[in-house]
């Protein structure tokens, strides 16, 4: 099936912190592909918004190009972070791989413990 590949440098006061390549099968999307804002907002303008996703994240090193992007040392720590997205039907919508720069993020996740849940 034909696909759109859609390659983003996410940056934060002009530093390069993110890498995110996403897949879109073009049904989804058109054949003109977003230059700028949101990819889910495009999605849903067209009808096929996004309503859940499974993603995982992985501690990874960066191959040297990705690190000449991300403007860090080969070898550097990472996020690598894997999201397939789906629509209601279950059709999937998008897969993401992106790699966020190691020395730039801090994940903080809250758990409940008890049997109140």
């Amino acid at each position: 099936e034909p696909v759109l590949r859609l390659d983003r440098l996410r940056l934060a006061d002009g530093q390069p912190l993110a890498i995110e390549r996403a897949v879109v099968p073009i049904k989804f999307l058109g054949e003109d592909a977003i230059s700028e804002g949101s990819l889910y907002d495009a999605l849903a303008a067209r009808g096929y918004k996004p309503v859940r996703a499974q993603q995982r994240l992985t501690a990874v090193t960066l191959d040297p190009t990705s690190a000449s992007i991300l403007t860090v040392k080969a070898g550097a720590p990472a996020l690598l972070i894997e999201r397939v997205s789906r629509l209601a039907d279950q059709r999937v919508v998008e897969y993401t791989r992106s790699h966020y720069r190691g020395d730039a993020y801090d994940f903080v996740a809250e758990l409940r413990i008890g049997d109140d849940l």
